[in-house]
């Protein structure tokens, strides 16, 4: 209540004006309607009007209605009984939701942008990295961009020390991938049915039926296979552990025929990998394992001696009998078991038995049959084994076996393909293992080959290597006189090559495609090998598997292909450019010459687009390596130079991101000082051209190519590169220098600022070269150290807030400290760069921050409160104390622990409360997440979610009136809440109002905003009724704007023959004396020690009975009962 003197016409006295309660909601936001419940007084009521009625009677309210027990009830029913009510209700609401989807604001444009990565020091890296790792920071904070990092398992090994979460540790992980592979074209638009992820969910399950009913060997190591094949695919599927269980189930059933399967064993164990089984299941596993090893090799102190020749493998080749092999193999088992070399002595016998076939019979079918007998027997001899005879073969390949395998004709050859492809389809031996133990050597031998004429078994050894190449790698055809014959050898052979490709062995292989690219220019082998091997190499480049792991192993690449600059024989030259196409066709899938020239590469964009950046970074270290090999070779060769600075300036005349000038900084990493002299030159060169152009729009991040070099390039800058940058520089900062001089208010243009941001940038980029300082260079740099100071001045005058005065200020910290003093100068000036000002004659509306550190510029030192009347004083021969110099302030012998406190950034509240006002909407929706809104297809609905729901311990009035004002909301409140907030009652309030206080003055206090408590009632003395109601009464038998319900006393005057004021059965209570109990249901839910299930909630008002001087009956209180106080 605000207290008046009169109003404008000072004819009627105002004493107070009403006005609602702050927490009072409006009735319409926009629409001037007044407050929910709030009625005040004005002129011109009737109430208000001193007639001699009301003055003798009081005012008395009309009949709003003639008859006010008349109910609606009939008509309401006829109308909900019609058949037509629900369509026009169901109409109503769709009209509308109709109108207010309409007039709802669409969702705002996705605003969420992918962290780009930047190039770090290690200090700042190792910073971020200590940020991911406090949970404190938040995650949007890191996720403006993200430093440039180790790959594979060195960047998990970073996490780790780290000690990153693994939900952070996981966000990175996304960040770096998004960046890596840009695979974000996924929307709600997009047919994921046309999208094949993994097979199909039946496939499981089939697999799993064939592996519980497997009635044969061969079947059982197919579903193996499978298993073995798709393990990664499975492992996407969450379908590992059913495959455990099913193996495991699947290896007790072939145990109880009297089967120990190796692979089946070796299978769980990989698949289970110490997760899925029990304790009990793995170490019933691990006995199996362990005397199924014991009872194939058992173990004894007296070994056999297995003699170096056993004559009856020979004669395995002229037993025709199907069971010879198995039998034979049981008999040496049997014999030699207790020996550790006898499957190596079959081996090495079996092979010496092949040279003999082709001797012993000239039937081509007849030797065709004897291999396959042979191969038969290796294979139930690596069942007799308990580590197999994957192992002994290449023992013997990579030991006395290699001189064995040079010297075998072509016939013996065709025999021993057909054994190894015979045990490679059954799994006794690895397709790495024929590899590593044939293939690779051949090709080595015959690379270098030196001498006119080679020997034919050479030759015929090469031949053989790449036939048995092609079928492991390449094949996918069912021979009918070679393994694979049917579709389940097919599926061995294909399973079998997934190893290849793996990381354990695929650098191997990548080491081995050079030594295919030399030996096909090794000009003492025959042109018919020399074609087929480079036949074999385009189709290994350009096979699927090969390029993905390709893809997956680029660090592998590029090892071996640099490895091989350095080893094999470069004197001409030649090799080297057939490496480089070798590579290209590797990473690009191009089959070009070896002499293409630059003008015929592919556009830059397209060697720095984001599927080949990184492949495009290790064919570019190539290249600079073998330019550099050859400027070596020839330091005058015009044509290496003139091709290096094609190559450089292709480069660097592209527009690069942060993510290209990081990969071409990467190409620089390791190539020799005189590539890297051209290489950081020209680059310097072309930023040069593009200062001088005035085409400032080169990204600032360009740099960073040139700080992935290394350290020794800053002592490798040509002078005259170095000075012409800087002269540019200095050219660009007059025209930059007159533009903000002449500007006097206080914001500076935008392209301004980012064009003083860039040449800030560049310059102390350029500073970071710590060549030799000319004299040229020293004049230029005095003259923009110069220029900066008067910008710094002008920017410190008239914008002291802007962006460029820190980093001006730290650019010419920098200069100042870099520039050197000539100490043979006389007199010699530790000061002479310095600006020659004094600190009297700065501008006077610098900034008293601003000017204590612009004075540190200065050459001269300012008095310190801390230093102050303080000088060096010593004592003399005689024992006098003698002063000296005055001591100097140095601010850097001084430490102090400087913090900053928390500062909360209201900003964005307020451009949310802003946003809200313009849309005329209570509720704003931001699409700033990382996945935007549209791909869900949303949309603004106009409802909100209350945070917290009205109680009865609520005492947030605002709240209060906004749930039970009429709007679209979702809120949860239980029974009991709905009661108290129906009844307009405040527990909480009521209960915290202090002793001894009566509630009008709570009333009266708060503007009538109090809400009365039955408890609160009952211990009050009602007041007496006046036959005439003051004015306060009367405005609140109408409903005052000082309560939301009707004032207990208004119930008092019956002169009215209205029904508004009637009140709750508890108000009934103003009729009796303070000595009378009240005995009511309302009292109980006002009790402090009633539970919830004894209060009984009263749906509305009750009317009171007419004749109020009738007194309800009280039943007397029994004798000797105490009061409640």
């Amino acid at each position: 209540m605000t207290e008046l003197q009169s109003d404008a016409n000072g004819s009627i006295p105002l004493i107070y004006e009403s006005r609602p309660p702050a927490w009072l909601p409006k009735v319409h936001s926009c629409a001037d309607l007044g407050f929910f419940g709030f009625f005040p007084p004005c002129a011109g009521q009737e109430e208000g009007l001193l007639s001699e009625t009301n003055v003798k009677n009081g005012f008395t309210l009309n009949q709003q209605v003639l008859a006010e027990t008349f109910s609606a009830h009939t008509i309401i029913n006829g109308g909900l009984s019609s058949e037509m009510t629900f369509f026009k209700l169901e109409a109503l609401m769709n009209e509308i939701f109709a109108r207010k989807a309409d007039n709802i604001p669409s969702i705002p444009s996705a605003s969420f942008r992918i962290p780009t990565r930047v190039t770090l020091n290690d200090a700042k890296r190792q910073s971020w990295f200590a940020d991911l790792a406090n949970p404190h920071v938040p995650l949007y904070k890191l996720g403006k961009s993200v430093p440039h990092g180790a790959k594979g398992h060195d960047l998990l090994d970073l996490l780790q020390s780290n000690n990153v979460a693994i939900p952070r540790a996981v966000w990175f992980l996304r960040v770096f991938g998004a960046n890596e592979t840009l695979l974000n074209s996924i929307s709600s638009s997009t047919n994921m049915n046309s999208i094949q992820f993994f097979s199909r969910s039946t496939d499981d399950e089939l697999t799993l039926c064939l592996l519980e009913h497997s009635a044969t060997v061969d079947l059982l190591i197919a579903i193996i296979d499978t298993f073995h094949r798709f393990s990664t695919i499975w492992a996407c599927m969450n379908e590992v552990r059913s495959i455990v269980a099913a193996l495991d189930k699947a290896h007790r059933v072939w145990k109880a025929r009297g089967i120990q399967s190796r692979p089946l064993l070796s299978l769980l164990l990989d698949f289970d990998d110490g997760k899925y089984l029990s304790n009990v299941s793995r170490e019933r596993i691990t006995t199996d394992v362990t005397m199924f090893t014991s009872a194939l090799q058992p173990a004894t102190a007296h070994l056999d001696i297995v003699p170096d020749v056993l004559p009856e493998i020979l004669l395995l080749a002229g037993d025709p009998d199907q069971d010879a092999p198995s039998l034979l193999a049981n008999s040496l088992w049997i014999k030699y078991r207790k020996s550790v070399d006898w499957a190596w002595k079959v081996w090495d016998n079996t092979v010496a038995s092949l040279r003999q076939v082709p001797i012993m019979t000239s039937d081509e079918a007849g030797r065709r049959a004897c291999a396959v007998r042979y191969g038969v027997l290796l294979w139930h001899v690596d069942q007799h084994l308990a580590m197999g005879l994957d192992g002994e073969v290449l023992r013997w390949f990579l030991g006395p076996g290699r001189n064995e395998v040079v010297v075998l004709n072509t016939e013996a050859w065709d025999l021993l393909i057909i054994v190894l492809l015979y045990l490679s389809v059954h799994g006794a031996l690895k397709t790495t293992t024929i590899l590593q133990g044939m293939v690779y050597p051949a090709w080595q031998q015959a690379a270098s080959v030196t001498i006119n004429q080679p020997s034919p078994t050479i030759e015929t050894f090469l031949r053989s290597a790449n036939d048995v190449c092609r079928r492991l790698l390449l094949s996918d055809d069912i021979n009918d006189d070679l393994p694979p014959v049917d579709l389940l050898e097919l599926q061995c052979i294909q399973t079998r090559r997934q190893d290849v490709y793996a990381q354990a062995h695929f650098s191997r292989l990548a080491s081995s495609i050079p030594v295919l690219i030399s030996l096909q220019n090794n000009k003492y082998i025959s042109e018919e090998l020399r074609r087929d091997s480079t036949s074999l190499r385009h189709l290994i480049s350009q096979n699927q598997d090969f390029r993905q792991g390709v893809y997956r192993n680029l660090d592998a690449i590029r090892e071996a292909f640099e490895r091989s600059l350095r080893t094999l024989d470069t004197h001409n030259g030649t090799l080297n450019k057939h490496l480089v196409a070798g590579l290209r066709l590797l990473l690009y899938d191009i089959n070009v010459g070896d002499d293409i020239e630059l003008s015929e590469w592919p556009a830059v964009t397209s060697l720095l687009s984001p599927w080949k950046i990184a492949a495009t970074m290790v064919q570019m270290q190539l290249i600079l390596k073998e330019m550099g090999q050859d400027l070596l070779r020839d330091p005058t060769d015009t044509s290496a130079h003139a091709n290096l600075d094609r190559l450089i300036l292709m480069l660097f005349s592209h527009s690069m991101t942060s993510e290209e000038a990081f990969y071409v900084g990467e190409m620089a990493r390791g190539v020799d000082n005189l590539v890297a002299r051209k290489f950081v030159n020209n680059g310097l060169r072309c930023i040069t051209e593009r200062v001088r152009d005035s085409t400032l729009t080169i990204p600032s991040n360009s740099s960073s190519a040139f700080q992935r070099a290394d350290t020794t390039l800053s002592t490798i800058l040509e002078n005259p590169a170095q000075e012409d940058f800087m002269e540019a520089l200095s050219s660009k900062l007059v025209l930059i220098e007159s533009s903000i001089v002449s500007t006097s208010n206080s914001d500076i243009d935008e392209i301004l600022t980012q064009d003083m941001i860039l040449f800030l940038r560049l310059l102390q980029f350029e500073m970071g070269f710590r060549g030799a300082w000319t004299i040229k260079l020293k004049e230029t740099t005095d003259r923009i150290v110069s220029s900066l100071f008067d910008i710094l001045l002008h920017i410190s005058s008239i914008s002291p807030t802007s962006i460029l005065y820190p980093l001006m200020l730290d650019t010419l910290y920098y200069i100042y400290d870099e520039i050197p003093i000539d100490p043979k100068a006389t007199p010699f000036d530790p000061f002479r760069h310095y600006p020659s000002i004094s600190p009297a004659d700065l501008p006077l509306v610098l900034p008293a921050e601003h000017r204590k550190q612009i004075v540190s510029l200065l050459p001269f030192l300012s008095d310190s409160c801390s230093t102050s009347n303080m000088v060096y004083s010593q004592r003399d021969t005689m024992g006098n104390i003698v002063l000296g110099l005055p001591v100097v302030n140095r601010a850097w012998e001084w430490i102090e622990n400087l913090g900053e406190p928390a500062i909360v950034d209201t900003n964005q509240e307020n451009k949310d409360r802003e946003e809200s006002a313009r849309l005329e909407s209570k509720y704003t929706v931001k699409n700033s997440g990382s996945l935007p809104l549209e791909v869900f297809d949303a949309r603004l609905t106009g409802e909100g979610v209350s945070g917290t729901s009205a109680s009865a311990h609520d005492s947030d009035h605002k709240r209060l009136g906004k749930l039970r004002n009429f709007e679209d909301c979702l809120s949860k409140e239980n029974v009991f809440e709905r009661d108290w907030r129906e009844t307009r009652m405040d527990l909480e309030a009521d209960i915290g109002h202090p002793a001894g206080r009566h509630w009008t003055e709570m009333d009266e206090e708060t503007g009538g905003s109090s809400q009365i408590a039955p408890s609160k009632l009952l211990k009050s003395t009602p007041p007496r009724c006046s036959p005439a109601p003051s004015n306060a009464s009367r405005s609140s038998a109408r409903g005052s704007g000082a309560s939301v319900r009707p004032s207990p006393q208004g119930a008092l005057n019956r002169n009215s023959s209205s029904t508004i004021n009637d009140i709750l059965e508890v108000d009934s209570a103003t009729t009796m004396t303070p000595k009378q109990p009240l005995n009511n249901k309302r009292r109980a839910s006002t009790s402090a020690v009633a539970s919830d299930d004894e209060i009984e909630i009263i749906a509305g008002p009750v009317p009171v009975p007419s004749q109020i001087s009738k007194k309800p009956r009280i039943k007397p209180s029994a004798k000797g009962r105490p009061k409640r106080k």
